[in-house]
């Protein structure tokens, strides 16, 4: 293992990809950027990471590119070769300045068993349970793993336009969350296989499902002091006051 980072960049092939992968590979403290992505995308690539992952897409979404975000992620980090790794989202772009000082912030405070996101909702409101942003898994690699050795979901996909009923089908980040909690958690476990009792919007027992996150939240994830992002997809920074008034909070 080498003191250096390995990043696995995954999803599909945005105008701002070729940048994004150009920036982290001038990073000092980076190894490889491995690119994880699609066989469709083959001939739209025009730029040279450290490695290219392809993979077929999968028959379901999954809700939300779900199943998409789990295939890819778990492929990419099958090439990874340093102990702490990065997964990051292809249609974004963290800028050099802030990834120094997210490194320096992950160093100073991992107890070597968490993974830094972006932010953790249902902090101090019970918006939704065991659920980490993501846009940035950074942690040691088998904990990284963790969070993508999962079932493919078989919740629906979503309506467009934000209009998607999450009473009756199921937030992404919760089903990546759950189980990772559910790893440590016999509770967390039960709420797994139960989530419209537990984990939908308006569940009749979500109570239960905050009980045991606001005991076991930080013992899988820890939330990054707010930075500066560039999402592409939406042209437009990470919306911390939009989740923050949902109850997200951040380092």
């Amino acid at each position: 293992m080498t003191d250096k980072v390995d990043i696995v960049v995954q999803g599909g092939v945005w105008p701002s990809t070729k940048g994004s992968i150009e920036t982290y590979l001038k990073l000092p403290f980076v190894n490889d950027v491995i690119f994880s992505t699609w066989e469709h995308e083959r001939e739209n690539i025009d730029f040279q990471p450290s490695k290219l992952v392809f993979s077929e897409p999968p028959e379901k979404d999954g809700g939300g590119n779900l199943n998409y975000q789990i295939i890819s992620s778990r492929n990419g980090l099958k090439e990874c070769s340093t102990d702490v790794v990065i997964k990051m989202r292809s249609d974004q772009t963290i800028p050099i300045e802030e990834m120094m000082r997210m490194k320096e912030f992950y160093e100073d405070n991992t107890n070597g068993e968490d993974v830094f996101v972006l932010g953790l909702m249902g902090v101090d409101l019970p918006s939704h349970p065991y659920h980490p942003q993501d846009h940035v898994f950074w942690g040691k690699v088998e904990h990284v793993k963790e969070v993508f050795d999962i079932p493919l979901s078989d919740w629906t996909p979503y309506k467009p336009d934000g209009g998607e009923d999450f009473s009756k089908n199921m937030r992404s980040p919760i089903y990546l969350g759950v189980y990772k909690y559910a790893r440590i958690s016999q509770v967390a476990q039960k709420h797994l296989e139960e989530p419209f009792e537990y984990l939908l919007d308006n569940a009749p027992k979500r109570n239960e499902a905050f009980e045991e996150y606001a005991k076991i939240r930080e013992k899988c994830f820890k939330s990054f002091p707010p930075i500066n992002l560039d999402w592409h997809k939406f042209n437009q920074g990470y919306p911390y006051q939009f989740y923050y008034e949902q109850g997200e909070r951040y380092g």
